[in-house]
Parts: C-alpha cells; structure tokens; sequence
C-alpha cells in the first residue's frame, strides 16, 4: 500500500507541476481519473481549507497551509543524510521553498536565494529549499550535481517520495511559504522571487 501511495504521489505532482513551471499556471486534475486512493489524499488536504487563523478546541492554531496556520511539521533528510524536521528551526524565520533542478523558474531564482542566504544565515533565517526528488529524472543524483555546479550552500532537504509536496499542496513551480519565529505561515507565493521580494516577505513575517 505504501509503494502505491508513493507511485501515486509521484504521478499527481507529475501532471499538476510539469505543465504548471512550464506556463506559470496550475494544472486541475481530472476528477473523473481519481482513484479512491487519490480521493483520500485529497479529503485530508480540504479538510484544512477555511480555517485560516482559527484555533482548536484547546486554544491552539490550527495546522495548514494558509497564512495564519501552524505550518505541517515534516522530517526530510539533508545532503549529508542528515534527519531535519521543520520544527527543529522554530525560533527562526523560514523560507520554505518547494523546486526541482528541471523547473527554469526555479533556477532562475535560486542564485537571489543563495544571495539572501549569505546575508541572512546568522540573523534567525533560513533559505530552506525542498527538492521534489520524486520528480527528478535520476533522483538526487541530478540534484547534487546541480547544486555543486552552480555551488548554493542554503539548506537542501529531499523528498523523495512528494509526500510533503502533496500535503503542502505544490501545484506549481516554485511554491513558497514563509514561516515566522512560531512557525506560523505568514504568506505563501508561487513564482520566482527578486532579492528584493525574498527580503520583503522575511521582514514582514519577523514583524
């Protein structure tokens, strides 16, 4: 059951992303082609629409991927193979950005990313970029080999079964959600971002 849930994923994001970092516009899937399997996933993910800022029963904020949720918590490895959960960084500012090595859009801005990493990497910031592995022709084969050519050093995590991708609702290329000191998503932006705009968005979620 994992291994379909996993080839199930992998074919969602395949649809929804490749045709969206092309053209800059995501990519509904045919309801009629879900499978009862893909029905489930997606049930899960509506179950957090509208409740943007709202708490539960005990007070806290809800998780989600609108501005005001408590973003989801995830564990991905590093390129050093190391294990990192998102909620390791709290008490940081987080600049959670979703891409693949193929996606030009993301590659475009990448080098601004990388700039912002320099500047900010020792004032609670982090340029945290999640690869999409799933997706990847030769998997993180192709990922480290890009990131060596063009030497980014920001933090690289890899899902390699799109999973987090899926669950943060991924449907084009690059998404990104910026996350204050408490983990709560402050805004989310799907297109590259300017030096400029990165800067804006992370002094506006440390306000």
């Amino acid at each position: 059951m994992k291994k379909i849930l996993s080839l199930l994923v992998v074919l969602i994001l395949s649809v929804a992303l490749t045709t969206s970092c092309t053209n800059k516009n995501n990519v509904e899937n045919d309801k009629s082609d879900i499978t009862e399997e893909e029905n489930n996933i997606e049930k899960t993910l509506e179950a957090d629409e509208n409740t943007e800022g709202e708490a539960d029963e005990d007070g806290e904020v809800k998780e989600g991927i609108f501005p005001g949720n408590k973003a989801y918590d995830f564990t991905l490895l590093d390129r050093e193979g190391k294990e990192i959960s998102l909620s390791s960084l709290r008490g940081k500012v987080v600049f959670l950005n979703f891409w693949t090595s193929w996606c030009r859009y993301c590659k475009a801005e990448m080098p601004d990313m990388q700039k912002v990493h320099e500047e900010y990497k020792d004032k609670d910031v982090v340029i945290l970029a999640v690869n999409i592995t799933a997706l990847e022709k030769n998997g993180a084969e192709d990922v480290n080999k890009f990131l060596k050519e063009k030497k980014f050093t920001f933090p690289v995590l890899y899902d390699k079964e799109g999973a987090v991708s899926v669950q943060y609702r991924v449907s084009s290329l690059p998404t990104t959600y910026i996350l204050n000191k408490d983990g709560i998503i402050a805004n989310f932006v799907t297109g590259a971002l300017s030096e400029k705009r990165i800067k804006e968005e992370i002094q506006a979620a440390m306000e």
